[in-house]
């Protein structure tokens, strides 16, 4: 850009033209030239750097053009790369030559078409990028060759070899001869040597493992040793036996000679032998199942603590100093030395008896008793073919194999533990502890857990037992509230109902025990409420007529079930459609299960808002509900108060209308059984009461008339007598006692207790309240007219005595009269007939004072 000067710039004093400044303002061409020209200059070299900078940036673009061009490039190959695998061979032969072949000449064409105007550097730096792609592509195409090799080479042996290592895992026949045959299929594939070579050697350790893992499944503990390489230990064996021997004062020869000979000659101390009814039978003496338990010995017990076992098992078995080898062998197999002590034994003789038998073998294994005790027996290999197992698999296998077999024997033991505990939960009389105790696939803590069951099983059972007993005598009260009480009853009801061969008789059965025992068995309690909810209504019916009938029976077990409340619920408006409506039951049931048809919801909720609903639940008043009360024919009684205070008049008429709703739903909208099922279920908890401070006939929530029974003559005096002994008691006498409900009454008879009431007093005209509450006992009241009965059952036998003895002297005296009176017969009769009607004069006088009065009237004789 190029300066024009102007006024300004030559007015303006600058040191630039050469000049001194002045003072003031002058005119300065010479500087404004100067800067014209400079200016130039300026202009000419900024032209050649933006010159350089656009042919920069031009080459910088082309740059960032190549990086998006070759990140295109790498997606392009990956993409070729995956439709290459996909359209390659089965065996990927010559997959990584035909792939590569094809990237360079792509790479070629792609660096002809993008590499130009590009700087040197980033030639270099894109060609290597290509370079790091081909070489990741090769990477991937020898991987995928290679695989796909493998898996085509596999395929052509695998079908073979897997049929091979399956009867090698179930020793289908012998080892070396099935692993020839994997050899020679791996020989006969076609496919490189190499190949052949590395499938051969893969081989043998596929074989050795099939090969142990049979053994795994054949003894599982001596399988995982020898995969550990776990071998006996010679030197603690032999020091170990000599140690024993010279405790038992025997032999250490014979000692380790039985030792070989239990063991097959090879001295493990966890040798697996036979099974028999002891057990699996392991061990240098091949202990039984009960014998390892009873002397502690296990698989990893050290060799000395092993062989000391055996010292304190021989010296049970009664093994004494000096015994021989046959003593020793005797004692450790039948516990009874000398059993095969036998002279007539010849050296090198063929064996004719068993004993004989016994000791030909046993002398064959005194020459490895003799080189263990020298410290030149040398321990049999493990299995040598296992060898060719590496040993991370080695170690691998091991830690499965002890997992699994922790895992069998834990499986095994839960499997015998839970057999065991159903039998001690439905026949603990069949179990003996015994068996328990002896039983080797239970550990000790599981036996001590069974035991302390099955004695419990068996004190329940003869608790059940007792209970029947006791049932078939007369009626046994069950407290449904009394867990204790209704597990027994429960077990007992299902024993009562096992014997019964027929819904007849089970029917039967559920009668006679609810009758006997005021209480609903568990089982019968599930089938109410599953028949409640039933769809189908001839089982609703029957389950509301079977209802009705258990909640009269047991009544306080009906209310304490779970599940109760919607059973009766139900149960009051079946009752209002049958019993005062002329339903017949499968009619009713089908009406409750429409009412509760979901898709009839809405019909419900809309009959909830109708007007029809509205005014019966206005039209409710304290009338309505003090009516329901009347039990008269005629209806002429006058009906109760409602009480004892308009508060509580309120809530009664609130609550019945909360009822009363709920009735219309139930019954669809039927008004009728709606009233009746709501009058029903009101009374549940209101009852008309005779104990409250507004008179004898008020309606209250839970009055005592309806928390307690009557008593036998069917009134509630018995309370009132109670009430008025225990305020003596507590020194109150007063001119009249009341019971008032509280929510403390209310929270006991919900948990099925004696319910407690305020107890209110009227003393001097003033009304009183005692601050300890009251509660009726029925056991005594109970008592007293037990012992009533009896006082009047023994006064009625001694009237029925004492008249039969006044009777006989009645007759004694008129037949002494009889007999002594001189006349006709008409006179000897009238004579008996005093005499009779004095003796009668003299019982009444007697009665009357107390003391006997003699003969009156002069006496017949007749006296007594």
């Amino acid at each position: 850009m190029v300066t024009i000067p102007t006024s300004r710039d030559v007015a303006y004093a600058s040191s630039r033209s050469g000049r001194i400044a002045p003072s003031g303002p002058s005119v300065s061409v010479g500087a404004a030239v100067a800067d014209a020209g400079q200016a130039l200059t300026h202009v000419a070299y900024n032209l050649n750097d933006l010159r350089t900078q656009e042919a920069l940036d031009n080459q910088n673009k082309a740059g960032f053009d190549l990086e998006t061009k070759i990140a295109q490039f790498r997606d392009q190959e990956e993409q070729s790369f995956n439709k290459a695998r996909e359209e390659a061979s089965e065996s990927g032969i010559g997959f990584t030559r035909s792939f590569m072949e094809g990237y360079e000449k792509r790479a070629n064409d792609f660096v002809k078409a993008n590499f130009a105007n590009i700087s040197e550097g980033q030639n270099a730096q894109s060609r290597q990028t290509l370079l790091g792609l081909g070489n990741s592509l090769y990477g991937k195409s020898h991987a995928y060759e290679q695989q796909s090799k493998t898996n085509f080479y596999d395929r052509t042996t695998n079908g073979n070899l897997d049929k091979i290592r399956t009867q090698i895992g179930n020793n289908a026949a012998p080892f070396d001869q099935l692993k020839k045959q994997g050899l020679e299929a791996i020989n006969s594939a076609d496919m490189p040597e190499a190949w052949k070579a590395e499938r051969r050697a893969l081989w043998d350790s596929d074989a050795a493992e099939s090969k142990w893992r049979w053994k795994f499944q054949q003894d599982p503990d001596t399988a995982v040793r020898q995969m550990k390489g776990i071998t006996v230990d010679a030197k603690g064996l032999s020091n170990a036996i000599q140690q024993t021997a010279e405790q038992l004062g025997v032999n250490p020869v014979d000692l380790a000679t039985v030792m070989s000979y239990e063991t097959g000659g090879t001295f493990d101390p966890w040798k697996k032998g036979p099974t028999t009814k002891w057990g699996e039978h392991r061990g240098l003496i091949q202990w039984g199942e009960p014998q390892r338990a009873k002397y502690g010995v296990t698989a990893d017990m050290p060799i000395e603590q092993q062989v000391a076992a055996v010292g304190r098992y021989l010296r049970d078995a009664g093994v004494q100093p000096g015994m021989g080898l046959l003593d020793i062998y005797s004692a450790v197999n039948a516990g009874a030395p000398g059993l095969y002590d036998r002279s007539d034994y010849k050296q090198g003789g063929a064996p004719g008896t068993v004993a004989d038998k016994v000791k030909y073998q046993m002398e064959q294994h005194k020459a490895k008793a003799a080189a263990l005790l020298g410290g030149t027996y040398t321990p049999a290999a493990n299995d040598p073919d296992l060898d060719a197992i590496p040993y991370e698999r080695r170690a691998q296998l091991a830690s499965w194999g002890e997992t699994e077999y922790s895992q069998q024997i834990t499986k095994q033991r839960a499997a015998a533990k839970d057999s065991y505990s159903l039998l001690i939960a439905t026949q603990p009389e069949q179990v003996r502890e015994s068996v328990i105790l002896q039983d080797p696939a239970l550990d000790t803590g599981d036996k001590a857990q069974l035991i302390t069951s099955l004695r419990s099983a068996l004190k329940e059972s003869a608790g059940v037992n007792q209970f029947i007993g006791s049932l078939a005598q007369g009626n046994v009260d069950v407290n449904p509230f009394n867990a204790d009480q209704v597990k027994v009853a429960d077990k007992g009801y299902e024993k009562l109902l096992s014997v019964a061969a027929s819904p007849e008789e089970q029917k039967a059965v559920t009668s006679d025990f609810v009758a006997r025992t005021g209480y609903i068995p568990k089982t019968v309690q599930a089938e109410l409420r599953n028949g409640a909810s039933s769809t189908d209504p001839a089982v609703v019916a029957q389950s509301m007529e079977a209802g009705l009938v258990l909640s009269k029976n047991a009544p306080v077990s009906f209310g304490a079930f779970e599940g109760s409340a919607g059973v009766r619920s139900k149960m009051d408006v079946y009752r209002a459609y049958t019993r005062d409506m002329g339903y017949s039951p499968e009619e009713a049931g089908r009406k409750l299960v429409d009412a509760n048809d979901p898709e009839k919801a809405s019909q419900r909720e809309a009959l909830l808002k109708s007007k029809t609903v509205a005014d019966a639940l206005k039209a409710v008043s304290a009338d309505t509900i003090a009516s329901s009360f009347d039990t008269s024919r005629l209806g002429l009684a006058p009906n109760p108060s409602l009480g004892p205070n308009p508060a509580a008049e309120a809530a009664m008429l609130a609550e019945y209308r909360s009822i009363y709703q709920e009735a219309i739903v139930e019954a669809g909208g039927d008004m009728t059984a709606a009233k009746l099922a709501a009058d029903e279920r009101f009374k549940r908890s209101y009852g008309v009461t005779g104990f409250s401070t507004m008179g004898n006939n008020v309606v209250v929530k839970n009055p005592p008339e309806k928390a307690y029974p009557p008593a036998p003559d069917g009134t509630f005096d018995y309370i009132r007598e109670q009430l008025a002994e225990t305020m003596k008691g507590q020194g109150v006498e007063a001119e009249e006692f009341f019971l008032h409900p509280d929510e403390m009454t209310a929270r006991d008879i919900r948990a099925g207790l004696p319910p407690r009431y305020v107890v209110l007093y009227r003393k001097d005209g003033k009304l009183e309240r005692f601050n300890v509450p009251f509660y009726a006992d029925t056991i005594e009241m109970k008592k007293r007219y037990e012992e009533k009965k009896a006082n009047s059952i023994r006064q009625s036998e001694g009237r029925m005595i004492e008249n039969r003895e006044r009777s006989i002297r009645e007759r004694d005296a008129a037949e002494n009269a009889f007999d002594q009176t001189v006349g006709p017969d008409w006179m000897k009769a009238r004579a008996a007939e005093q005499e009779r009607e004095r003796v009668r004069q003299d019982e009444t006088l007697r009665d009357l004072r107390g003391f006997n009065p003699g003969p009156i009237n002069g006496g017949g004789g007749g006296g007594y």
